[in-house]
């Protein structure tokens, strides 16, 4: 007795044999990684620093507990806050924050030396004692930018003539378009080199 392929079948089968006929194969389509990666950035440029320019111990900077997740945020309300999974921060941010404080106040002037935490110190004398803690490092969906840091300037002992001094910062008239990380990431560059900006000039207080 004969067995009776379905129509079905005998399409399968013969979509098969006309693969194999042409020695044809199925490979998978190559996927784009949609995952970017940003740091924050500097464009000052160097300076000599003066003489008698006082050396500086930058603590470990300290991040509000959301921000220390590697994607960007990007607030939506009072209490709603997104994560950009597929726009990374490409070291931590803390450590880019320490960088960026760094590059600026040593290109402005402000400083003879900044040892940053987990850095090799040399022999130089610290003069002043760097505390940061950031609160707010995030783009806004409306279009603004939020970035705000409490800073301390403490002397590093007796002799130090740097006096102690302390700021609450708040970046203002910065902005994007809800959607580019790279222009979020470059705006919040800019609002930690004004931060240094305003440390530096408690450093020049002397």
């Amino acid at each position: 007795m004969k067995t009776r392929l379905l129509p079905s079948c005998r399409l399968a089968l013969a979509a098969a044999a006309l693969l194999a006929a042409a020695g044809c194969s199925i490979v998978p389509e190559a996927k784009t990684d949609p995952m970017r990666f940003y740091v924050l950035a500097t464009a000052a440029a160097g300076a000599a620093a003066p003489a008698g320019a006082p050396a500086v111990q930058l603590r470990e900077v300290e991040l509000a507990s959301y921000l220390r997740s590697r994607p960007m945020v990007v607030r939506r309300g009072e209490n709603e806050v997104e994560f950009r999974e597929f726009a990374r921060w490409g070291e931590p941010l803390e450590s880019g924050v320490a960088r960026v404080l760094r590059e600026e106040l040593l290109a402005r002037g402000a400083a003879g030396a900044v040892h940053t935490a987990g850095a090799r110190r040399d022999a130089t004398k610290t003069d002043a004692i760097l505390t940061v803690r950031v609160l707010a490092c995030e783009g806004l969906a409306g279009g603004a930018v939020a970035f705000r840091a409490i800073w301390e300037l403490a002397p590093a002992g007796p002799d130090s003539k740097v006096p102690a001094a302390r700021g609450d910062f708040r970046a203002a008239e910065l902005r994007w378009d809800g959607k580019n990380e790279a222009a979020l990431a470059a705006q919040l560059s800019q609002a930690v080199s004004a931060l240094a900006a305003e440390i530096a000039v408690a450093l020049a207080r002397r």
